[in-house]
């Protein structure tokens, strides 16, 4: 059996061929059981996201295989072959199997090591179990591929860090307050990245949001998007008193907070540190703002250069994660080496001792006139024969399996006895 994967992502294809390739959560049932009853694929798995529509398979024959999932996409989503075919990634064995543990480690996403791609893998091995198309490789392949996710970003850095700026606000916050749990944030502006990180800063336990726009409406409509309290545009000053952050994003073309502005308001905070975020371009804070004891203040260019440097840490760390994918592959393909050697036994077994009884036979028939006795030993002395010289060859296809890429050598094995492996899987399966 044969490990395949058939796919693309945004590494190599459009986001409008993408689209047309995705598979919706209402028709990836149907996908699955015409995947098995449809192709010659043996068990089969769809991992369908925004960034990619992948295909994982077991097959017998593999370019077979490879040919029906082509036209199987090319009905199920009514697309011209020539259309998506280009753009197509095809892998087998060893890179399929490296290839779903990159993705699982977030080291083929668009935001290296994200870790939603691993809840992701998860749910593609539920719908394919429930629907029964993934059996035992499958189950065993992504299984691994799970656990090494979770490797990943428990023994390497390779989650740390915000990758966006509106997050890079948030770590910087944290670094400041450390729990933001209760906290108070002012968005001051309407700028689509000061809504995006205080959206950022709900999600990580911020309590209360108030919000400043010289459109009152609009203020209004923010306020109620994040649960919190409009205020007036021209009284913002007064809660700098009371909030711990500030996100400004104002379309202003010139500073609209001065030190000497803010510097009696933190008299009146009693020593409460403020944390300002300047995402304004120009900017609204005065640099001079910095200045003041217990002012924190971060603009457009801090937040890039946290996600440069974070950026550049997890590039290190893929480093690490991907030693871990190369171990782990190497486990999986032993693993799937030991199982292909099985049947292979049995069949070079099988086949030894139909050959020494069949020359048994013949020797008997031609020697009629030995005792019983006489009988026994002969066929005693032919199965110690045969038996001694199996062991050499079986010796050596139990190393191979042992091997990466012992599955190739053992296709050779099958190919030098000419060893049928119905039977053996037959008596396998017994």
């Amino acid at each position: 059996m044969h490990i395949l994967t058939i796919g693309l992502n945004h590494q190599t294809a459009p986001v409008e061929l993408r689209e047309r390739l995705a598979f919706p959560d209402a028709s990836l049932g149907q996908a699955l059981q015409g995947l098995v009853e449809e192709t010659c694929l043996l068990e089969a798995a769809i991992l369908s996201t925004c960034n990619r529509a992948e295909i994982y398979g077991v097959a017998a024959e593999p370019e077979p295989a490879q040919q029906d999932t082509v036209r199987f996409l090319s009905e199920f989503h009514g697309l011209l072959a020539e259309d998506f075919v280009p753009y197509l990634y095809r892998l087998g064995d060893a890179e399929a199997v490296q290839h779903l543990f990159r993705v699982a480690c977030g080291l083929d996403s668009m935001v290296l090591g994200e870790s939603q791609i691993l809840g992701q893998v998860k749910q593609a091995l539920l719908q394919a179990s429930q629907h029964g198309t993934a059996r035992l490789l499958l189950q065993e392949l992504f299984r691994r591929a799970l656990h090494l996710g979770k490797r990943a970003r428990t023994e390497t850095d390779i989650g740390k860090g915000a990758l966006s700026v509106s997050w890079a606000a948030v770590e910087l916050a944290r670094s400041i307050f450390g729990s933001l749990h209760g906290r108070s944030v002012l968005l001051l502006g309407a700028g689509k990245m000061g809504e995006l990180t205080a959206q950022c800063l709900l999600d990580s336990g911020v309590k209360a949001v108030f919000v400043a726009n010289r459109t009152p409406s609009r203020a209004l409509r923010l306020a109620e998007r994040f649960g919190g309290e409009p205020v007036a545009f021209d009284r913002f000053g007064e809660k700098l008193v009371e909030v711990d952050m500030v996100i400004s994003s104002t379309a202003a073309p010139h500073f609209l907070l001065h030190q000497a502005q803010l510097r009696p308001l933190m008299q009146r905070r009693r020593g409460r540190p403020l944390f300002l975020i300047d995402i304004a371009v120009p900017r609204d804070v005065d640099p001079a703002v910095g200045q003041l004891d217990n002012v924190f203040l971060f603009d457009i260019d801090d937040l890039e250069a946290v996600v440069a440097q974070n950026r550049r840490e997890r590039e290190k760390e893929a480093l690490r994660v991907q030693a871990l994918i190369e171990e782990e592959g190497r486990a999986f393909l032993r693993w799937l080496n030991s199982l292909r050697a099985k049947p292979l036994i049995v069949a070079l077994r099988q086949q030894t001792e139909a050959l020494w009884q069949a020359e048994y036979e013949r020797w008997m028939n031609k020697l009629p006139d030995l005792t019983d006795r006489e009988r026994e030993m002969v066929r005693r002395m032919l199965r110690s024969f045969a038996n001694k010289m199996l062991h050499q060859p079986l010796t050596q296809i139990r190393a191979l399996a042992a091997q990466p890429e012992g599955y190739q050598q053992l296709e050779t094995v099958r190919r030098l006895f000419a060893l049928d492996l119905t039977s053996a899987g037959e008596e396998e399966a017994l």
